[in-house]
């Protein structure tokens, strides 16, 4: 079993707005350019969107305006946790999952503990990949997410 990718990071902003931030405002601070499925055409998508609602699509918006689908959410409690299955651009039938929790420090900053898992789905690729997104993770939500808390 390949154990789950888990980042953590603090914003100085409340739970609800940095939910808001990392859900309804993700195309704003997405790394569109390098971390989508169109950048693997060398060219940068127009937007990622998560729908918030269980059920909803996890999907980007191409360059050339076509949809490439990411995940669909699994749990969507605004302010505190949102779950989704996560397949960018592959594997739609086996998809790895990400948890997204927030927490309130009591000093209006708030503790944003992602967890990616199953890997396992990936067979001997598994690692491989875990240390492709674990490298991934910390630029998309150590330094981008982070910094449009920030802002």
């Amino acid at each position: 079993m390949t154990d789950p990718i888990v980042k953590t990071v603090t914003v100085a902003c409340d739970p609800g707005h940095a939910f808001d931030v990392f859900v309804n405002r993700i195309a704003s601070w997405w790394p569109l350019d390098s971390h989508a499925v169109s950048a693997g055409q060398d060219k940068s998508a127009l937007a990622v969107t998560i729908e918030p609602r269980v059920g909803g699509a996890v999907y980007e918006t191409m360059f050339d305006g076509s949809r490439a689908d990411w995940g669909e959410v699994l749990e969507f409690e605004a302010g505190r946790k949102l779950a989704m299955t996560w397949h960018p651009g592959n594997n739609a039938d086996a998809p790895t999952r990400v948890d997204v929790v927030f927490e309130g420090q009591g000093d209006g900053s708030t503790q944003v503990t992602l967890t990616h898992s199953g890997w396992e789905i990936w067979g001997d690729a598994a690692g491989e990949r875990r240390g492709n997104y674990s490298d991934g993770w910390d630029r998309v939500l150590g330094t981008c997410f982070v910094g449009a808390c920030a802002a």
